[in-house]
């Protein structure tokens, strides 16, 4: 897998990363990795963003996982698509690993019944819980992570 310099274990998942998603409209490379969550019928691409305030669902998954209507902290998000009024809600969402273990992130994510968006797993909430790496060589783009 991934280890420290000393030998211990950096990371106890590795999946394979995705550069696109077919249901994107934007064609430039990202990085998606795929997501589960007991509510959900399957995995489902979510978007890295250690950029983003938040991590957020779209609408129908956040839906799904029985987060709309919710009653958490009123929350109001600057996206590329404007201001988006939400809530921050918790939720279990599970990283698949591919080789190795999944983990299990108990996670703040935004939701809104008027985002439009895909879902993207932003650094507060949700990343900053986990410690993770990428490999951005073509032949491997490997997504490492694990717990800290």
């Amino acid at each position: 897998m991934l280890n420290f310099v000393d030998g211990a274990p950096f990371a106890s998942g590795r999946a394979k990363y995705s550069t696109h998603d077919a249901e994107a409209s934007e064609g430039s490379v990202k990085i998606f990795v795929r997501i589960v969550s007991d509510a959900l019928e399957g995995p489902i691409l979510a978007q890295l963003d250690t950029g983003a305030a938040w991590s957020v669902l779209n609408t129908e998954i956040a839906r799904e996982l029985g987060l709309l209507p919710g009653g958490g902290e009123v929350a109001r998000l600057s996206t590329r698509l404007g201001w988006i009024d939400g809530r921050l809600e918790r939720a279990t969402i599970s990283i698949v690993a591919d080789e190795g273990t999944s983990v299990d992130i108990d996670a703040t994510v935004f939701v809104s019944a008027d985002w439009q968006g895909g879902t993207f797993l932003g650094y507060s909430g949700l990343l900053e819980r986990i410690r993770f790496a990428v490999d951005p060589n073509p032949q491997a783009s490997f997504f490492y992570f694990g717990y800290y």
